[in-house]
């Protein structure tokens, strides 16, 4: 048993994959990616806006990002409102003779929908590009309205999709309750 065991707890520094030698290839610049993360520290004039060069973060409480911030929480309110729509179907559904306070109870929330919907839509039509982007597509505050602009809308018709695919089939089960009820 010549051979020298290694202690517990201690690996043999070998380099593999993961080993001293991992990381030279993903780490190492090509070129075409700026080393600070992303951010380029260079003013152009092209990119630049009136309030400071590209690289330079928007302050908080910029008009566009507390409008994108507005419409966010609008979204996730309006998640948690279709979440309890769903809820509130399936229980008028399950009854068979469903209470009118039920009935009341789910047209209200069809209400608070509706009435959020329409802020969320007046929001991002404040969010959409004005006029003046149109003049300096490259400045960062049109940047910036157009990409919330994309984003935010993209997910608001995901919400309202799954909003108008929870009241069809609700309309449908609706109907097949009442086929049946007819039938017996």
């Amino acid at each position: 048993m010549g051979g020298k065991e290694p202690e517990m707890g201690k690996r043999d520094p070998k380099p593999g994959f993961f080993g001293p030698g991992f990381g030279g290839f993903w780490t190492q610049s090509w070129g075409f990616w700026p080393q600070n993360g992303g951010i380029s520290q260079q003013a152009s004039d092209s990119d630049s806006d009136s309030e400071g060069g590209e690289g330079r973060l928007r302050p908080p409480s910029d008009p566009v990002l507390a409008q994108a911030r507005q419409v966010r929480a609008g979204l996730r309110a309006l998640e948690l409102r279709l979440a309890a729509l769903e809820q509130q179907q399936e229980l008028v559904l399950g009854s068979p003779l469903p209470p009118p306070e039920l009935q009341r109870d789910l047209q209200q929330l069809r209400d608070e929908i509706q009435e959020l919907t329409r802020e969320i839509r007046g929001g991002l039509r404040g969010l959409e590009p004005a006029k003046e982007d149109e003049e300096n597509p490259n400045s960062i505050g049109a940047r910036l309205r157009r990409t919330q602009h994309g984003v935010l809308a993209q997910q608001f018709w995901g919400v309202t999709g799954r909003l108008q695919a929870a009241q069809a089939q609700y309309r449908q089960r609706s109907l097949d309750r009442i086929r049946r009820q007819l039938h017996i």
